[in-house]
């Protein structure tokens, strides 16, 4: 007998004592209870699980014609770019064919890109199939002015497009009489149109169209179209529950994309293709989801709505239609419940089974029956044991128990949690959880992983400590705070602090294939918190600080480095050192974060960069580009900001030509648009260094580095 934290004596009971205690008739109810219990919450859970699966389908669709309409809409801007900058003219058909050429090679999802001019005159490159292109002009030919239809058409090849033939037939296309054409001119601004008539032939697409305007020169449309085709053949690919479907529709009741993608088209007159209604397609699951939304009232924006109908075919289906973040289209799906109800009543019977075989081992022997005693302070105890698991230390609690080796258990793991907390801020306790989780053992090992690695360092720190003595411990503190935050919010871990400087990673020990665009969103988020630090900083009377970046993507070797007695989890490898210098090449071109080759290759579409030089890092002899990080993509009201790129662009081209009068007249633009440009000003410096003195006729644009 012990006394109570209340002073009251409290009896615990040994172990073999409490196995003795026990009721059949409780462990045969509980059995009972325990099987009726989850056949209910399994049989109501399905319809969650397949809520669930909607929202995860209609994500993943979402995205998917997110980045379709976002790769429409930057190859549109950067052709309207190239004709802006007089990079080419309209009137220029060798440069404007290759330059269209170009342009749909480089975007699977483009169907059509075409320029119309005012008189009707229209050029396009056409896609088709998986690696044919066609190049379509229609114009007047001769002194009739009959208007002619041009098509040269090209197979792709690894590495080469060949030209397969030529032909001309006489064509009525005007392409003035088109939506695609009229709606851009009409609203003087891009927009995107229904569009299924081209040239060559009819099939229902989307275009995106705007009017190009040069020098206040009206000069035609510009139009890039996706033929709704594409998006059905990624539709195809989903799966959905075990027979479920999933497709695109509009809000007035339109098939946009089905698996199907020649059931999702209709002929019309003439045989002009066309979009049929959903309660007009022959498929059966349309024909479910046409009469469980006949009768919806609506959801709030953004938010799906959902319905449960008993077909006639004697099923029951879960209908779901989440709109999208473009014009009036939804997912929709449907699922039938049997998909979900067919495990179910597998598991109920197996959980049936199971629970028999318990009700009569437990009636056998008076352990089982203990469970009031044991098993309910066990499962309290195994809950604070996954607490350690997950090196959670703040949630363990002592929970007492009437059995005496419970008891005792609870109180060690108590007392052993105090004492691993005492270590606690000594160590990278999310990393230290990740790798618990993972089972990695503590031992000296590692692997070779892709990562994307950043080291930063604030400029003029070590001037500013040694002004403040200890007074700089709060404001490292404060620094180092928030960005171990950022960096975490942003899936990346930090490996270590080296004084003000921060090196930290992504793609490990938890694996992320899109580790280059986090790093690069973090880098910005990291670069976006030193306004407010340097006020805070300028509150105390102190000097503004300043931040530097470095990133750089490559295979590394990752793991537990160092010996038996002391280990840190880091990555090491060239591309870590490489990283460490990127960072350090900020102070020479006066930016503030720069990137490597790799991790501008692996971020691809997902951020906003600038070419800034070709360099050969120190102790290396083949030199690499190097690019600044400006932002990330996806926000068109900051796409007008950037320019300026393309002036900064044409000056590097320029100057790897040996053309210092031209580049020094780009990069002069690029200062003038930005009001100052540090990498601007060093190319001017250069080009005007080599006019005096041109470099050797082996000169190959790298500009070696003597320190690291």
């Amino acid at each position: 007998m012990e006394t109570g934290a209340t002073g009251r004596p409290r009896l615990r009971v040994g172990l073999m004592a409490a196995l003795t205690v026990g009721v059949l008739a409780l462990v045969l109810s509980t059995a009972a209870l325990i099987h009726f219990s989850w056949y209910s919450a399994a049989r109501s859970g399905s319809r969650a699980l397949a809520a669930q699966i909607n929202r995860q389908i209609a994500q993943s669709i979402g995205q998917e014609v997110s980045n379709i309409i976002a790769s429409a809409e930057a190859t549109r801007e950067s052709l309207r770019t190239i004709f802006f900058q007089d990079v080419i003219e309209t009137t220029d058909e060798a440069k404007r064919e290759f330059t269209f050429l170009a342009a749909l090679q480089s975007q699977p999802n483009v169907g059509w890109i075409a320029f119309a001019w005012p008189d009707g005159d229209f050029f396009g490159a056409e896609k088709r199939g998986e690696r044919g292109i066609a190049m379509v002009e229609v114009r007047p030919e001769g002194d009739e002015k009959i208007r002619q239809r041009r098509v040269d058409t090209y197979e792709s090849e690894p590495g080469d497009i060949i030209f397969k033939q030529r032909e001309f037939v006489p064509s009525n296309f005007h392409s003035t009489d088109y939506d695609w054409y009229k709606r851009a001119i009409e609203a003087n601004a891009p927009v995107w149109v229904d569009a299924d008539e081209f040239p060559t032939r009819r099939r229902p697409a989307i275009a995106n169209a705007a009017p190009l305007i040069v020098h206040d020169n009206f000069l035609g449309v510009l139009m890039v179209a996706i033929e709704l085709d594409r998006l059905s053949a990624f539709l195809a690919d989903i799966r959905v529950a075990k027979s479920g479907t999933a497709f695109i529709a509009d809000a007035s009741g339109r098939m946009i994309a089905f698996p199907d993608a020649t059931a999702a088209r209709m002929p019309a007159d003439e045989d002009r293709p066309s979009l049929p209604r959903i309660d007009a397609m022959p498929a059966p699951h349309a024909r479910v989801a046409a009469a469980a939304l006949a009768g919806r009232t609506g959801s709030p924006d953004g938010q799906p709505s959902e319905a449960m109908l008993r077909w006639q075919d004697g099923n029951d289906y879960l209908v779901s239609a989440t709109p999208l973040k473009f014009r009036d289209w939804s997912v929709v799906t449907v699922i039938p419940e049997g998909d979900f109800l067919e495990e179910i009543d597998r598991s109920t019977r197996r959980l049936a089974t199971g629970l028999a075989i318990f009700a009569l081992a437990a009636a056998l022997t008076a352990v089982v029956m203990s469970r009031i005693f044991l098993a309910r302070p066990l499962l309290r105890v195994v809950g604070q044991l996954r607490h350690v698991e997950e090196f959670r230390l703040d949630r363990i609690t002592t929970q007492p128990s009437r059995l005496k080796e419970i008891d005792d258990l609870s109180a060690g793991l108590a007392q052993m949690g105090r004492g691993l907390s005492s270590f606690q801020k000594f160590l990278p306790t999310e990393l230290v959880r990740t790798l618990v989780q993972q089972g990695v053992e503590a031992r000296p090992g590692g692997r070779p992983r892709e990562l994307t690695v950043m080291f930063t360092d604030l400029v003029g720190f070590t001037r500013l400590s040694e002004s403040l003595g200890d007074r700089i411990v709060p404001i490292l503190a404060d620094y180092l705070g928030r960005m171990s935050r950022l960096v975490h919010d942003g899936g990346g871990t930090i490996d270590k602090f080296i004084g003000d400087a921060v090196m930290a990673f992504w793609g490990a020990p938890q694996d992320d294939p899109h580790h280059a665009v986090n790093a690069c969103h973090a880098a910005l988020a990291c670069q976006r918190m030193m306004p407010e630090l340097a006020h805070h900083t300028a509150s105390h009377g102190l000097p503004p600080l300043a931040m530097r970046v470095g990133l750089n993507t490559g295979n590394v070797l990752v793991g537990n480095i160092g010996s038996e007695e002391r280990l840190n989890y880091t990555a090491i490898g060239d591309p870590v050192n490489l990283a460490s210098r990127l960072e350090a090449m900020n102070k020479r071109y006066g930016t503030a974060i720069i990137i490597g080759a790799a991790t501008r290759e692996a971020a691809g579409g997902a951020i906003v960069t600038r070419r800034l030089d070709r360099v050969a890092a120190y102790g290396r002899q083949a030199g690499e580009w190097i690019y600044e990080l400006l932002d990330m993509t996806g926000d068109p009201a900051k796409a007008a900001g950037f320019d300026w790129v393309a002036l900064y662009e044409i000056g590097l081209d320029r100057y790897g030509r040996r053309d210092w009068d031209g580049a020094i007249v780009a990069f002069e633009q690029v200062i003038a648009m930005r009001g100052d440009d540090a990498p601007a000003r060093l190319f001017i410096a250069r080009c005007r260094a080599f006019h005096a003195a041109p470099p050797p006729e082996d000169w190959d644009m790298v500009t070696r580095l003597e320190e690291k």
